[in-house]
């Protein structure tokens, strides 16, 4: 009810905001982006020389912090801001077919001008919102989302600082060739005042595009998948499959117009994996989804199994705990099981890894690739009758988590406290 009744004040809050922004009253705007502020409770601050970040969230990102502060006590009380109103107030300066993350570089004169305009009306609101709350810091988690992009410059009207911890940085060794010219083509260098990524291969992309000085930037490790390290120790409780359903139209700005469509191994999978859990009606199966990209009406997915359910939206990491075996292509939640020690199956019915591997991330372990359906059935029944056992890293896992992850050794949440409190105080 609760939940219902927030979605509904944001609702009414956006419809306001929009009328506002038209009639040039950022005091009033103020007022409405300050009542939809809120602490961030589940970390712990204490009371000795506070200060205070609002945080823009992103799924995971968020995640990262709240993974990164966890049981520890912080000087950092963070308060978050949804994402939708910064968006709000930029679709009011700007048209929509304009806004496309990655390319935020503006060139014409009254696009310029529009941005000047769109400035100068954030640093007046976030003026006024001095007056009901104080902050020492803002947080974005893109360097490169266009309606978060201009804020640095209102934060150096503010004499704030803005903060970027990056979290883009799982890249497929085409979008590696091309992030750089597509960074330095297609947009300003960062006036962030730090930065954080993942991963030096993300470093060294933007100081090779010119986005971002060597000072600017940290290397801290991805801090969610410090509790994938931690369930190394933990066995799972339960003979549970989890399928984190393939995005079959996966596609980024810097992987090219292109669009691969992963329909045939999504549908393959699906097959398979029903047909197991029909044959198998004690094992429980989670088919983890993505919010605007697959619903539980979905034809492939209607009628599910008895023992199949359906999970929409937000972060599946929390998922890998009593997993006995993760079924998972081409995304993050490959890594984080790789680090949680959870058995792993990547499809690779259409020979994928070969035909693709330009547009695939690099898994340097082939033990993983499942080439059939008969290989697929058999590491799932022998994944599920397996006694756990905590194994030790190999060195092609400890390459690719090295690389992907930045992090081997669950210290990417202590490196991004280090970070913001060096970077705040």
């Amino acid at each position: 009810m609760k939940r219902k009744l927030y979605i509904f004040i944001v609702y009414i809050s956006l419809a306001l905001i929009n009328l506002f922004v038209k009639v040039n009253s950022p005091k009033i705007c103020a007022f409405i982006i300050s009542l939809n502020i809120r602490k961030l409770k589940i970390i712990k601050s204490h009371s000795k020389n506070t200060k205070k970040i609002l945080i823009f969230p992103k799924s995971n990102g968020t995640e990262d912090i709240i993974e990164s502060f966890k049981n520890k006590k912080s000087n950092i009380i963070f308060f978050l801001l949804p994402r939708p109103f910064l968006q709000k107030i930029f679709f009011c300066f700007f048209n929509k077919s304009y806004c496309q993350d990655y390319f935020t570089k503006l060139t014409k004169l009254k696009d310029i001008k529009k941005k000047d305009s769109y400035v100068s009306f954030l640093t007046s609101t976030f003026r006024y919102i001095e007056y009901f709350k104080q902050f020492d810091g803002f947080i974005s988690f893109n360097l490169f989302y266009y309606a978060e992009k201009y804020f640095e410059e209102v934060c150096i009207n503010l004499n704030k600082k803005f903060i970027i911890l990056h979290k883009e940085s799982a890249f497929t060794p085409l979008e590696e060739k091309r992030a750089p010219e597509i960074y330095k083509k297609f947009n300003d260098k960062s006036f962030s005042y730090k930065i954080s990524v993942y991963s030096e291969s993300q470093k060294k992309i933007l100081i090779k595009s010119r986005i971002a000085d060597k000072n600017q930037i940290a290397v801290v490790g991805t801090p969610r998948s410090d509790y994938a390290y931690r369930l190394r120790k933990i066995a799972p409780k339960e003979k549970i499959i989890v399928f984190y359903l393939i995005e079959y139209n996966r596609f980024t700005p810097i992987s090219g117009p292109k669009i691969k469509n992963w329909s045939k191994l999504y549908n393959q999978t699906l097959k398979y994996l029903f047909e197991f859990a029909k044959n198998n009606p004690d094992i429980q199966i989670i088919l983890k989804g993505k919010t605007g990209v697959h619903e539980k009406g979905q034809s492939n997915l209607n009628p599910l199994p008895q023992n199949c359910r359906f999970i929409d939206g937000g972060s599946g990491h929390s998922l890998l705990k009593n997993a006995s075996a993760v079924i998972a292509f081409n995304s993050t939640i490959v890594f984080e099981t790789i680090a949680s020690n959870r058995n792993l199956i990547i499809p690779n019915f259409n020979g994928e890894n070969k035909v693709y591997k330009n547009i695939l991330h690099k898994i340097e372990n082939k033990k993983y690739f499942v080439n059939s359906k008969i290989q697929f059935n058999k590491k799932i029944k022998l994944y599920l009758d397996l006694n756990y056992k905590n194994k030790k890293l190999s060195t092609p896992d400890i390459k690719t988590l090295k690389y992907f992850l930045g992090n081997i050794d669950a210290t990417a949440g202590a490196q991004i406290r280090k970070f913001l409190k060096k970077t705040i105080n």
